[in-house]
């Protein structure tokens, strides 16, 4: 979901950049008018999903017989969620900070990150939803199919995009499989957990603040205990590191460099040095703090709806 600085010729640079823009104000609106909605999700709500989304889409996951990492999104599953309308300004927030202060994507391809992980994922997975609902697949089973649907198609989308983007190429179809092929070994693995882990937000929601939930996604049954066990072991992977290179740098950017497009240092990158190791100490400690004042409201609610 990271496409490197560098790796978009200017124009579509440009042109990407102006969609963003443009979605990214239709979001914000939206967000200001569903503020002053009393009905509306509150928005610590929107906070803990920020946080969430952030940590998220930087927690290297290894894939050991492929022998490389890459990120599950979660912006399939928020989209059902909260909507595709609010979660595209997160998402621009989380991408935006991850490309100042980790050099993980770029301000030159921020917009086009921001439209497939935001935009193209959330809808896939939305439209997915709503077609399994129709023809009465709205289980667990169809939930994950959609989650793992919207997962595949952010990379897809990056795929086309670059294969759009290396017009020196006789035939872009070739980039757009070779892409494709090169991230499957990775993403499709990634893909079921990321359904594994997006069932098991739903259903921890669903137990514990159905009101929260919109009214497609109250009513699963409780999951057995050993998925939830799987998704916390499988996350906590990631965190225990590992030698493997990220799938944006061992596919996207190594193909970008096959077509002469080579990727290019970020424009403003403040992830080395003691500068951006204090400000990720801050980011980091910041969004923990937020996260905690979200399930500590949680918590609150929750007893003062069982104390009534």
């Amino acid at each position: 979901m990271h496409l490197a600085e560098g790796v978009l010729p200017l124009g579509q640079a440009i042109a990407w950049s102006a969609t963003g823009t443009i979605v990214l104000a239709w979001s914000m609106h939206g967000e200001l008018q569903d503020r002053q909605n009393p009905t509306a999700l509150p928005s610590f709500i929107i906070s803990g999903v920020t946080s969430l989304l952030f940590a998220v889409t930087l927690l290297p996951l290894p894939v050991p017989v492929v022998g490389a990492t890459s990120h599950i999104c979660l912006t399939p599953i928020f989209a059902l969620f909260i909507g595709v309308r609010r979660i595209v300004w997160p998402t621009f927030f989380v991408l935006l900070l991850q490309a100042i202060f980790f050099a993980h994507g770029g301000i030159t391809t921020l917009g086009i990150n921001m439209i497939t992980l935001g935009v193209i994922g959330p809808i896939c997975t939305v439209s997915s939803w709503k077609f399994l609902r129709t023809i009465k697949l709205d289980t667990i089973i169809g939930l994950a199919i959609a989650c793992a649907v919207g997962d595949l198609s952010i990379y897809v989308a990056d795929a086309l995009v670059l294969s759009l983007a290396l017009t020196d190429l006789s035939n872009p179809m070739t980039t757009f499989i070779g892409v494709v092929i090169g991230f499957a070994p990775v993403q499709l693995p990634l893909a079921i957990l990321e359904s594994a882990v997006s069932v098991s937000i739903i259903r921890l929601l669903a137990d514990r603040r159905s009101d929260f939930l919109p009214n497609s996604l109250k009513t699963f049954k409780k999951l057995p205990a050993p998925l939830h066990t799987i998704c916390i072991l499988s996350l906590l992977v990631g965190t225990s590191g590992c030698e493997y290179k990220g799938i944006d740098e061992t596919v996207f950017s190594a193909t970008a460099e096959t077509a002469g497009q080579l990727p290019a240092d970020s424009i403003i990158d403040l992830s080395g040095g003691e500068l951006g190791l204090a400000m990720s100490i801050l980011i980091l400690f910041g969004l923990g703090f937020v996260a905690g004042r979200v399930w500590e409201r949680l918590v609150n609610g929750k007893s003062d709806a069982l104390s009534r």
